[in-house]
């Protein structure tokens, strides 16, 4: 068997050095022929779908945040090949939604051994934009952009900018057009759902399942502090809901906007847009249980 280990050196300002040595250890303690690739944020998208192609490894395993996981999507859709995700990264929201609670070390122990999957969907945005866990447009998003900016990472940094955008909460307009019906909304963020929970353990999505072939829109009409307090409790106490969202689900569907806005997916910024389109690749990512 083999197997390509990918690392982000710089995901959630950790230190990978002690993985790695663990995981060298590992895999050449169970004669594992291995590879591998460290990221370098200059056609890193292009160099692992080169390395599969090359060496043709069973599983692909990363380490690094939900973003560069996101990265990866199209070579590992493209080559069908078994994925595992040891989360090292700011907000993990993945690891949440995965349940992935075991320590770095035994995750990376269970991906090479197990020969179990569950294959996952995953959303096109206009054919371009590949999204697996959350995306969305409005307060998220600008929480996201002005965190890339910060020098300083981590989950310190990420509250003091989640603080400073949700306490100045500005609504918008946008028309969604599903498969099944036509919405008029207005609201302070409107999320795009594969998964359920913010990396924080947040709820947002009630209904959704990462293999039924669907998607949610979940709409944040307004956010007070009570929300956010319920929604920090929620981590720990699942009978605390968040009041003022709407849930729409669809197999596709298009946005339009009023005005220009930022799209996150999975931690990433990606652009400003005025219209998008989502659709679901059903079951297209092969992740190692």
């Amino acid at each position: 068997m083999e197997i390509l280990l990918v690392i982000n050196p710089v995901s959630g300002d950790i230190n990978k050095s002690d993985f790695l040595d663990f995981a060298k250890r590992a895999m050449s303690k169970s004669k594992i022929d291995y590879h591998l690739y460290k990221t370098t944020g200059d056609k890193d998208c292009e160099e692992l779908d080169q390395l599969i192609d090359i060496y043709s490894p069973e599983k692909v395993i990363i380490a690094g945040g939900d973003g560069t996981l996101n990265m990866f999507l199209k070579p590992l859709i493209k080559h069908n090949v078994k994925v595992g995700f040891i989360p090292m990264g700011s907000a993990n929201g993945m690891a949440v939604e995965l349940d992935l609670t075991d320590s770095i070390e035994d995750l990376l122990i269970k991906f090479i051994t197990s020969k179990k999957t569950k294959s996952l969907d995953v959303l096109s945005i206009n054919d371009s934009h590949l999204l697996l866990h959350l995306g969305d447009i409005g307060a998220n998003a600008n929480l996201v952009a002005n965190y890339d900016k910060d020098e300083s990472r981590g989950m310190f940094t990420y509250a003091r900018h989640f603080w400073s955008e949700f306490k100045n909460l500005k609504s918008f307009e946008f028309d969604i057009k599903t498969d099944q019906k036509e919405y008029e909304r207005k609201g302070v963020m409107l999320a795009i759902c594969n998964g359920k929970k913010f990396g924080t353990g947040i709820p947002l999505n009630s209904v959704g399942k990462m293999d039924d072939g669907l998607f949610e829109f979940v709409v944040v009409k307004a956010i007070d502090f009570s929300d956010l307090l319920k929604g920090a409790l929620s981590k720990f106490d699942d009978e605390y809901e968040i009041e003022n969202l709407e849930t729409i689900q669809a197999k596709t569907a298009t946005v339009k906007l009023k005005q220009p806005k930022l799209l996150q997916i999975d931690g990433e910024v990606v652009e400003e847009f005025t219209e998008f389109h989502i659709k679901v690749l059903s079951k297209a990512l092969r992740f190692i249980q």
